[in-house]
């Protein structure tokens, strides 16, 4: 005990030592403190603790120790998914940042283009929707600056600024709004897209390129502006839609949007993604789609009546749920045989979608517009069960996508189908009015890109490519099937006279084929998401 006293005065008191008191003797006298206990703290530790501090309170202050440790190791983690290193563009693929102008450059030419005047009550919106689009191209531009080019922190500070007070100029000046209108609309707008930009880019990591991920979020920014609109306007006063079209646009809009509300609340809200929580909930948004008063009569009652009030459209829809049995015993049979399908299997499903668009467009083109959506949820709802591992068909699809999957799908997301239908469905969608007859070049601007010209380029190429383009791995035979394929079908409608053609159309088709093909042939994007856009805006120019 004298020389536990001694011990705890000149070097400091260690709750080592307590078991010394337990002993009668100790095993020498001439050995110095030091030797007699085995863990001597530092004087620096032990001066936090107090000299009546027991066994119990040390460990507890170690456990507090180790658990800001792990505190720390938590606010790193989290500080690293929230820096830039965190985004994992897809790999063997350029960052592709011209995408961003894409979408906002169709709908500008669109936009330019003399409106039928059943579609005028629009052109307010189109216009707005038109200045949205720029304002969130110019923010990945000045996001691109921000993040990866070093410049000073007022530099910064103005690239952070200029997209909200352009946007904000644009839609007070073009679009003739009020002013605080503008401001607010302006700023919340483009600083929502950046943060779901980000956001996605971190989600789904190898998934999509910087300007793939734009386009993407673009359109999804865009569609909320115009369902928020559409929907609010009713709600608040609006008229019940008189027109076959309108009304089959209202059960639509109110159906993806109710969709897109399920998506978010799936990100925020992680306990419904147990399988139970998530079908009742699924179950609870058809009700919705279904049974929300947004048309007279109610969405259901709508649809019923619409698909059997003529005989033709009635064909066009058995014609479709053949091609639906077709594709899903194409995908049976691939996953049967245990083979990874290449590129010649992969294209079945773009003459698969030309088979449904081109009779779509010419005939029921407002049955095909519904079909868009329809196809669209499903896919969506399809990916959902995928990603969160929904039994019992999460291993199911796990599987397909493993047998179709490409070069371009390094991620977790099924990014080539989506691209394929949202790439030949997007001239539909951004065109005001598209039923009204006088767009049909435009509208098969999808289906003539990537139907058309890219499933022959990948055929011929594949098969009969020997002259390479320099740096591509695509061949120059592959380039002129691109062109004449679609040249050929274009005469082919216009022969059938399903579409009319003018000498002014005739050079925007040649010249759209023409930079479609080299935009093909020496991109590393996804051209099921590129090429429709490129040919929608150069055609439209006519």
């Amino acid at each position: 005990d004298q020389l536990a006293e001694v011990c705890r005065k000149s070097e400091g008191f260690s709750p080592h030592l307590t078991h010394l008191r337990t002993h009668k003797r100790l095993p020498s006298s001439k050995k110095s403190c030091t030797e007699n206990q085995p863990r001597m703290r530092s004087p620096e530790t032990d001066s936090e603790h107090s000299e009546t501090d027991s066994v119990g309170s040390s460990t507890d202050s170690q456990s507090s120790g180790l658990g800001a440790v792990r505190h720390q190791r938590r606010s790193a983690q989290r500080t690293d998914v929230f820096s830039l290193k965190a985004m994992a563009p897809r790999p063997n693929a350029g960052p592709g940042g011209w995408l961003c102008l894409l979408l906002p450059l169709a709908l500008t030419v669109r936009l330019l283009r003399h409106a039928t005047p059943a579609c005028k009550d629009q052109a307010r919106m189109q216009c707005l929707l038109t200045v949205a689009a720029g304002g969130m191209a110019l923010e990945t531009l000045c996001f691109f600056i921000y993040a990866f080019v070093k410049t000073g922190i007022l530099v910064k500070c103005l690239v952070s600024l200029l997209p909200g007070v352009a946007t904000s100029l644009s839609f007070y000046l073009l679009v003739d709004t009020s002013l605080t209108f503008a401001i607010i609309v302006g700023f919340v707008m483009t600083s929502a897209y950046q943060q779901i930009y980000i956001y996605t880019l971190r989600g789904f990591q190898r998934s999509f390129t910087y300007g793939e991920a734009s386009v993407f979020v673009q359109g999804l920014v865009l569609f909320a502006l115009s369902a928020i609109h559409r929907l609010g306007g009713f709600f608040c006063g609006g008229s019940w839609p008189t027109e076959e079209f309108d009304t089959l646009n209202m059960i639509m809009v109110n159906a993806l949007f109710c969709l897109l509300v399920f998506c978010v609340a799936l990100v925020l809200f992680p306990t419904l993604r147990k399988p139970c929580r998530f079908y009742l909930w699924t179950v609870m948004l058809l009700l919705a789609v279904t049974c929300m008063p947004v048309t007279r009569p109610l969405p259901l009652l709508a649809l019923v009546q619409f698909l059997l009030r003529d005989q033709e459209r009635l064909a066009i829809l058995v014609f479709y749920m053949l091609l639906v049995v077709l594709t899903c015993l194409t995908v049976a049979w691939q996953i049967g045989s245990s083979a990874k399908a290449n590129t010649r299997v992969r294209k079945i499903f773009h003459l698969l979608i030309v088979m449904v668009y081109i009779p779509g467009l010419i005939f029921e083109c407002a049955l095909l517009y519904l079909a868009t959506g329809v196809a669209l949820a499903a896919f969506v709802v399809l990916e959902l069960l995928r990603l969160l591992k929904i039994p019992p068909f999460a291993d199911r699809l796990a599987v397909a996508f493993s047998t179709f999957k490409d070069e371009k799908d390094a991620g977790e997301l099924a990014l080539t189908p989506f691209c394929l239908l949202i790439g030949c469905s997007m001239p539909i969608w951004m065109t005001p009015c598209p039923c009204s007859g006088d767009n049909t070049l435009a509208l098969l601007s999808g289906i003539l890109a990537v139907g058309v010209g890219d499933t022959a380029a990948s055929v011929v190429g594949s098969k009969l490519g020997r002259n390479k383009w320099g740096r591509s791995s695509r061949s120059l035979e592959g380039t002129i099937a691109f062109v004449v394929s679609i040249l050929m079908a274009v005469w082919l409608l216009e022969i059938s006279g399903l579409v009319a053609m003018s000498q002014a159309k005739w050079f925007a088709t040649i010249f759209a084929a023409l930079n479609s093909a080299l935009v093909e042939a020496f991109t590393d994007q996804v051209d099921n998401l590129v090429l429709p856009l490129i040919f929608y805006t150069i055609v439209g120019l006519a």
